[in-house]
C-alpha cells in the first residue's frame, strides 16, 4: 500500500463539515493530502477546518467553500475554482447527504426530490465537473459514501434508501469507466453512525424504523472514516464496514425469504407492543 499516493495532492470533500466527511478529512490530513471541503455552513466548515488541523498537528492545507451541493451552478463553479486555482483535483469524496424518514403516503413530492438532488444529483454534480481534473491526476480517486440502505430498503426510507440506491449504482456502472481513465472507485456502506444526521433521524422518523434500528450496532463515525480510506488506499471497490451489515447482504441476496421475514418480525412484534 503506497502511503505516499496522496502527499500534497488535492481531495475534495462535499458534506466534510461534520460526521463521517469530516474524519474522512482528518484521515487524508494525516496522509499530508491537501483538503477542500464543501458544505452549507460557513461556521461549520471554519470550525471543521480547526478540528483537522489540531487532530493532525502539522502544518496542513485545509481551504472551506460554502456550497449546497443540490445546486449544480454552485458546485460547478467551486468544483473548477479549485480544478483551475489549486492545481487540479486528484480525489473527490462524494459524502454530503441528508435524510428525511417517513411513511410514503406522508411524505410530499418536494421532500422525496429534495432528497435525491441532495444525495444522489448533488455527486452527480460534483462528479461531473471534477471528472476532467480527475482524468489529468495521477492515481485519482472517486469516493461515494452511501449506506447499507444503498442496498437494503426498509419501511421508513422510501425518500433515503432510494437515494443511496442510485448512488450505488452510479458507482457500479463507473467502476470500469473509471479505470479505464485510471481513476480509482471506492464506495463505503455505513451502518448507523453516530453523525448528526442520525441524531436528526431518531428524532424524527417513525416507530418502525426506530424497532429496525435497535438490532444494529451504530458505528463512530472514526472507525468508517478509517476503514473507508484504508480502502481506497488498497484500491477496494466496496467497503462494507462490519460483519453485521456483512451478514445483512448476504441474507438479502441469497434468502431474500429469510430477510424479509426477519424484517417485517421486528415490524410486526413493534406494533403490537405499541398497540
Amino acid at each position: 500500500m503506497d502511503k505516499t499516493r496522496f502527499f500534497q495532492q488535492n481531495i475534495v470533500i462535499t458534506g466534510g463539515s461534520s460526521g463521517i466527511g469530516l474524519f474522512t478529512a482528518i484521515e487524508f490530513a494525516r496522509l499530508d493530502a491537501r483538503i477542500f471541503l464543501l458544505a452549507r455552513s460557513e461556521a461549520k466548515l471554519v470550525e471543521a477546518a480547526r478540528r483537522i488541523r489540531q487532530q493532525t498537528q502539522g502544518d496542513v492545507s485545509v481551504n472551506v467553500f460554502p456550497c449546497d451541493v443540490g445546486s449544480r451552478p454552485d458546485v460547478e463553479k467551486i468544483i473548477h475554482k479549485i480544478g483551475r486555482e489549486h492545481g487540479g483535483i486528484h480525489t473527490l469524496i462524494n459524502n454530503a447527504g441528508m435524510v428525511v424518514s417517513d411513511l410514503f403516503e406522508r411524505l410530499t413530492s418536494e421532500e422525496l426530490e429534495q432528497v435525491m438532488r441532495v444525495n444522489y444529483w448533488g455527486a452527480v454534480y460534483a462528479l461531473k465537473a471534477a471528472w476532467p481534473y480527475l482524468q489529468k491526476a495521477r492515481q485519482g480517486h472517486i469516493g461515494f459514501v452511501a449506506s447499507v440502505a444503498g442496498y437494503l430498503g426498509l419501511i421508513g426510507y422510501s425518500a433515503y434508501a432510494p437515494s443511496k440506491f442510485a448512488m450505488t449504482g452510479l458507482a457500479e456502472c463507473l467502476r470500469r469507466e473509471a479505470a479505464d481513465c485510471g481513476i480509482g472507485t471506492t464506495i463505503v456502506f455505513p451502518p448507523d453512525t453516530d453523525t448528526p444526521m442520525l441524531q436528526y433521524e431518531r428524532e424524527h422518523t417513525i416507530p418502525e424504523s426506530r424497532a429496525l434500528s435497535r438490532h444494529a450496532r451504530v458505528m463512530r463515525p472514526e472507525e468508517v472514516a478509517r476503514q473507508f480510506v484504508h480502502g481506497i488506499q488498497r484500491g477496494k471497490f466496496e467497503v462494507i464496514c462490519n460483519r453485521e451489515s456483512r451478514m445483512a447482504r448476504v441474507v438479502r441476496v441469497l434468502f431474500p425469504r429469510i430477510y424479509f421475514h426477519i424484517v417485517d418480525d421486528i415490524v410486526a412484534k413493534d406494533r403490537r407492543t405499541r398497540g
